[in-house]
């Protein structure tokens, strides 16, 4: 897996293997941050599963100012700690937390309650309610007009009580939906 553009483009980013995790694909890498657009630039994004933490190295390539990354998966952990060291990426452009996401979520909030512009989830599909969880543990993080991504199984919506619908987009079985606060 590479990262698309920006400052890292064309960067080799290492993979967990097996089927623990999955990677979004670079076509929905590209259709997130192509429905972002400018709205990247200077934001401080998250990126809760991170997995391999393509996502929050894509955000920040693509001029994000801060990245915070949460993954419950030592591996994925150590996996996203050899990404950022590789890309020269520091403590003064990401942070990592090692945890579950809602308790991430929650270690976040002293640093960054009302912070955080954007946000990129993508859980494992089969636990419908974890969404609902950790979108309530993640609501006090956001700024007013931040974004929300959502990436799930394709022919379910997430539901954000906390945020207004934007966009549904498709891709084979996955689908990405976007919302904003307020």
């Amino acid at each position: 897996m590479r990262v698309v553009t920006g400052t890292y483009k064309g960067q080799q980013l290492r993979t967990l293997q097996g089927s623990h995790t999955r990677p979004t694909t670079g076509k929905v890498r590209e259709a997130v941050f192509s429905s972002l657009a400018k709205e990247v630039v200077g934001a401080v994004w998250l990126d809760l599963f991170a997995g391999s933490g393509s996502m929050g190295i894509e955000a920040l390539s693509r001029g994000a100012s801060f990245c915070l990354l949460a993954d419950n998966n030592k591996n994925a952990c150590a996996i996203i700690r050899q990404n950022l060291a590789s890309l020269g990426i520091g403590k003064d452009k990401a942070r990592l937390y090692c945890t579950d996401a809602e308790k991430a979520c929650r270690l976040m909030a002293d640093d960054f309650r009302g912070a955080i512009d954007i946000a990129y989830l993508d859980p494992p599909y089969d636990d419908k309610s974890l969404y609902s969880r950790v979108l309530n543990s993640l609501q006090p993080l956001m700024a007013p007009a931040a974004l929300l991504v959502v990436e799930h199984q394709r022919g379910w919506l997430p539901e954000a009580l906390w945020c207004k619908y934007i966009k549904t987009k498709t891709y084979c079985l996955s689908a990405v939906s976007f919302f904003q606060k307020g």
